[in-house]
């Protein structure tokens, strides 16, 4: 019988004394945590707030020598079990510097401390007219978590975000610094390093490719579901990015696109306070009729319809690309759930179709029954690819990324998105998102551990070559369960 890691650590109580050799290093004893969408929450037994990369050191040798596990949170806003321990949970919010390194020309790049925001990293790469030329929508997270999961934008010739990490800086088992870069080590061990989940040690800094800033023509429509369906492959081609949005009940998608152009720009609206508070009170106001749905799931065709016309699905302009790339403020102001799969795009994007409509079916057959458990909006993008051995996107042929969100009854949640995702997984490379609800999806672990197959048995060769993590401080149950058993 296999031991279970759990088992292996808190060997012994830690003296007062013993914690204060921690010189300078906030901390709290038995602190409850709870992730942003409240599916996921520990009680450590230590809580650290570094502040410098010798905190970072200071923490990881006070973790191996006492025989405790390390976690990583960084703005909570995962949705699944990567994070929860009951042993050390280190906060990296204060280790957020963001600095450019121009020294090369032709190579542009930015360095980012894990605890960095979107928007911190934004306002460093706007003030010198760069950009990153994918993100994800919020920017109110933090690049820690975000190349830990392989978190993605949108674009057709897109990858990840970890994909544009060109090195990596990351407090190992040992208590050492330990610098992955391209160039100095191989390809298989950065695509191992870019994306880790966490279980090479504590990332305390990261150097990304950047580009030069560029203009889009923004175009913001609400088309019938049936039309976009029909050619839905040409549309998607004939654009730099297209994403399609759902609301459950509604006969139309709400098509985002944008396209490189050279027209003059028409709109700033990051930067306008209009927009700012309007984006608020609607953040607000649509979080208040998520309740009232909640209390009142019989509301949700008439609401899900209502909200649909006042989101800003008409638009067309001209921006800077991160603009166009953060399109939406204030929305992490309603807490909900997110289920999110990846699987490989067929040549007529017939499975993408079939995959809308799984969902389009599931939401109906449930509503005649009288049950809403789906009341936000199902999302589709495409990317091309991802070369990081555990990334959902990994392998030839271009990605579609689909998810659904909603606030509703937990369990009523979990058995409809449970159920879409089961048909989802169905698909050619389908996997699950690591930063979104999964655990509770049917025989997932299984389906995981099966779709990556040999990338985890590689991933696992390449960490214990390099010595990373020899007795697996950096890993909670649900890696566990994925990556040792």
């Amino acid at each position: 019988m296999q031991t279970s890691t759990d088992q292996k650590f808190r060997t012994r109580e830690i003296s007062a004394s013993e914690l204060s050799l921690l010189q300078g290093v906030r901390y709290f004893r038995n602190r409850a945590w709870e992730n942003w969408g409240r599916t996921a929450r520990c009680q450590p037994e230590f809580s650290f707030y570094p502040q410098r990369v010798e905190d970072l050191i200071q923490i990881v040798d006070f973790a191996r020598e006492r025989g405790r596990q390390v976690r990583v949170a960084a703005s909570g806003h995962s949705w699944s079990g990567l994070v929860p321990t009951d042993g050390i949970l280190v906060f990296v919010h204060q280790l957020n510097k963001v600095t450019m390194d121009l020294s090369d020309e032709s190579n542009p790049r930015v360095v980012i401390e894990s605890g960095a925001t979107v928007k911190e990293v934004n306002d460093v790469l706007e003030a010198h007219g760069y950009t990153l030329p994918l993100n994800v929508v919020l920017e109110s997270v933090r690049f820690g978590g975000l190349i830990a999961t392989g978190s993605h934008g949108s674009g057709w010739n897109n990858s990840t975000l970890s994909d544009l990490v060109h090195a990596i800086e990351i407090v190992t088992a040992s208590g050492q610094l330990h610098k992955f870069q391209v160039g100095v080590d191989s390809d298989e061990v950065m695509n191992a390093a870019r994306l880790n989940l966490g279980m090479f040690g504590i990332i305390y800094r990261i150097t990304m490719n950047v580009q030069k800033s560029w203009v889009v023509h923004a175009q913001d429509q609400r088309l019938p579901i049936d039309q976009v369906l029909e050619n839905l492959k040409e549309r998607v081609l004939a654009h730099d990015n297209m994403d399609l949005f759902w609301w459950p009940f509604c006969n139309q998608f709400w098509v985002k696109t944008w396209q490189r152009t050279e027209g003059e720009i028409t709109a700033k609206p990051r930067k306008s306070l209009n927009d700012k508070v309007g984006s608020a009170i609607g953040a607000r106001f649509h979080n208040e009729m998520l309740r009232l749905q909640s209390t009142f799931p019989r509301l949700t065709p008439g609401l899900s319809r209502f909200t649909f016309k006042v989101t800003p699905s008409k638009g067309d302009k001209v921006v800077d690309i991160v603009e166009a790339i953060h399109y939406r403020r204030a929305i992490e102001v309603a807490k909900m759930g997110c289920v999110e799969v990846a699987f490989k795009i067929d040549s007529g994007f017939d499975n993408v179709k079939w995959a809308i409509q799984a969902v389009m079916k599931r939401v109906e057959a449930y509503a005649q029954r009288g049950e809403y458990p789906m009341n936000v909006t199902m999302n589709v993008r495409f990317i091309h690819n991802s070369n990081c051995l555990l990334s959902p996107a990994f392998g030839e042929g271009h990605t579609c990324y689909i998810e659904i969100l909603s606030r509703t009854n937990q369990a009523d949640w979990e058995s409809f998105s449970g159920e879409v995702a089961s048909e989802w997984l169905t698909l050619p490379q389908a996997r699950p998102h690591w930063a979104k609800e999964f655990q509770h999806i049917p025989n997932v672990i299984q389906h995981i551990k099966s779709s990556f197959g040999e990338n985890i048995r590689r991933f696992n060769q390449i960490k214990d070559q390099l010595q990373v993590d020899p007795t697996h401080m950096f890993v909670n149950h649900t890696l566990e369960e994925i990556f040792l058993k």
